[in-house]
């Protein structure tokens, strides 16, 4: 397998807290531009430390159990704007969705034990993962497989193999639908 990393233009470096910190533009200062004063609060964080939502970089939860395709979504993923929490199977995933809450959520269809399909079910009960849209990547191209993903509510459905600089498109625009659908 063949893992493409691509470089975002316009980043710099990483702040110390893992953010992206873009350059500063013509008149703007190294603060304005990303850089964190010291002491300043975690960037999902707020003042009072408790956890805050950032809307401009959301929150997919990926579960597969193939660790190739967790690493290829980890490193290309938050290149294109994502923030990524990885599970490597179904019971992983529903410990994580019981504490924490996702914008979107990447399934892999086949896994050992729970599989995707009956996983997404699963995580529609619970409050942070009752609205994310599922999105389902699989090596099962069939129209019946497609077919079946989209009945139980995936808002799209990825084959494996897969262009890791497309399926960030693809999240977007899921993203962008479901927000759209929000404002209705």
């Amino acid at each position: 397998m063949v893992i493409v990393v691509r470089e975002r233009r316009g980043l710099a470096a990483r702040s110390s807290a893992g953010g992206p910190r873009r350059r500063p533009g013509p008149g703007e200062s190294r603060s304005a531009a990303g850089a964190k004063p010291a002491g300043s609060p975690a960037p999902h964080a707020s003042r009072d430390g408790a956890a805050r939502r950032d809307i401009e970089t959301p929150r997919v939860l990926v579960v597969d159990d193939e660790p190739s395709v967790r690493l290829l979504l980890r490193v290309n993923l938050p290149l294109s704007g994502f923030e990524v929490v990885e599970a490597p199977d179904a019971e992983t995933a529903l410990e994580r969705a019981e504490r924490e809450a996702f914008d979107l959520i990447l399934l892999d269809v086949m896994m050992p034990g729970m599989n995707g399909l009956e996983l997404a079910q699963r995580l529609k009960t619970f409050a942070g993962t009752s609205d994310a849209p599922v999105v389902f990547v699989s090596a099962r191209a069939d129209r019946a497989d497609i077919s079946r993903g989209l009945e139980v509510g995936a808002a799209d459905y990825i084959t494996k193999p897969f262009d890791p600089i497309r399926i960030a498109e693809r999240l977007r625009a899921v993203l962008d639908g479901a927000r759209r659908e929000g404002d209705r």
